[in-house]
């Protein structure tokens, strides 16, 4: 920022209330000039909206999946076409809500951008989602669409069985919703989105003059291939195998070679998750696999989010490729021993402990 500029954004810091002409008055320049720098740091993304609110460094913004998870855990093996005993719990989901909750729980700063519906389940959501930490303001209502319901079935083991997931109401995310939240993509330092998406949004999002990174979650072999058509714009893809080979349509079943593919098609990381194998990390400098931690899962519902989060979350502790690994799979072990889809008690220096303890 030019020096005039920078004067005005540090005296809205001071003052982010303050009017037009009370910050011409205490730098010495007349309102004009001033309302103009205004304009022109809001264009640039350091405000971001109305009352001076400014962006700050290393902000997250997640645009994706919102919705109520419906768990129901069998007791005893699990019987197909019959009643099995068990327990029903509910709690908070959606790809894109728990790596947001995940980051903010990591002690991120973490905006949402998602629809949710203008019902009781909905009010739940949001304010379970904003007293874990996360923005919550830039959600986006809808008033005739229910919020979305993911119901899943998992065995006496944990695993995931079937599931039934409600998500009609996520393709009311479209471009011109998001229009409105240019000032915040502008400032945001990461956008992660996931591929519950529709086609058109996310490459909406590509097409966009942005200076943030942008990472991608393939959430599924269904929703997978919508990506695609931005790989080459992924600063990161965090995928499973069967996901990547729905975006390759490929049989192939080495998971080097996968990841391979993936950066030839132009994504910069490839963080692939191996199941009970662990985690592979493929860039064009490096290629690390690191193995899981032992665990008694209750519910992998949520363990995949963990994981990106996690390894995010460490990137900015500039942690070494290793230990980033290794504190994303911690993450992701410690949720996988939970009942719902974030462990309540993720922070940093609970992770840390966990490693350390093994």
């Amino acid at each position: 920022m030019k020096n005039q500029i920078y004067r005005v954004y540090e005296a809205i810091k001071l003052d982010p209330l303050a009017s037009q002409q009370a910050l011409a008055d205490r730098l010495g320049m007349s309102r004009e000039s001033v309302a103009g720098h205004i304009m022109q740091l809001t264009r640039q993304g350091y405000i971001l909206g109305k009352g001076y609110l400014l962006a700050e460094q290393n902000t997250y913004v997640v645009i994706g999946g919102a919705n109520v998870d419906i768990n129901g855990h069998s007791s005893a093996v699990l019987t197909t076409h019959d009643s099995n005993p068990g327990t029903i719990s509910q709690s908070p989901g959606g790809v894109g809500r728990n790596i947001a909750e995940n980051l903010a729980r990591l002690g991120e700063h973490v905006h949402l951008i998602a629809s949710i519906g203008l019902d009781q389940r909905g009010n739940w959501l949001i304010e379970q989602t904003r007293a874990s930490g996360v923005e919550t303001h830039n959600i986006l209502r809808h008033d005739t669409l229910p919020t979305g319901t993911y119901l899943a079935i998992n065995n006496d083991s944990g695993q995931l069985q079937a599931a039934i997931a409600d998500m009609r109401i996520i393709d009311t995310l479209d471009a011109q919703k998001l229009s409105s939240k240019q000032a915040l993509l502008q400032s945001a330092y990461s956008i992660i989105i996931d591929a519950n998406l529709s086609s058109d949004t996310i490459e909406w999002l590509a097409r966009q003059s942005l200076s943030a990174q942008l990472v991608a979650d393939a959430v599924s072999t269904a929703k997978a291939p919508r990506l695609r058509p931005i790989l080459a714009k992924l600063t990161l893809l965090k995928v499973n195998q069967d996901e990547a080979r729905a975006i390759l349509d490929s049989n192939e079943t080495d998971p080097n070679k996968l990841a391979k593919a993936l950066l030839d098609a132009g994504v910069d990381e490839v963080l692939l998750s191996l199941g009970s194998q662990g985690v592979l990390f493929t860039s064009a400098e490096h290629s690390q696999q690191k193995i899981c931690y032992p665990t008694v899962p209750v519910s992998d519902t949520g363990a995949g989010d963990a994981l990106l989060a996690g390894y995010l979350s460490a990137c900015q502790q500039n942690k070494s490729l290793d230990d980033s690994l290794s504190f994303a799979l911690a993450c992701a072990a410690m949720t996988l021993e939970s009942a719902h889809a974030n462990y309540p008690e993720l922070t940093v220096q609970n992770v840390t402990q966990w490693i350390e303890k093994l």
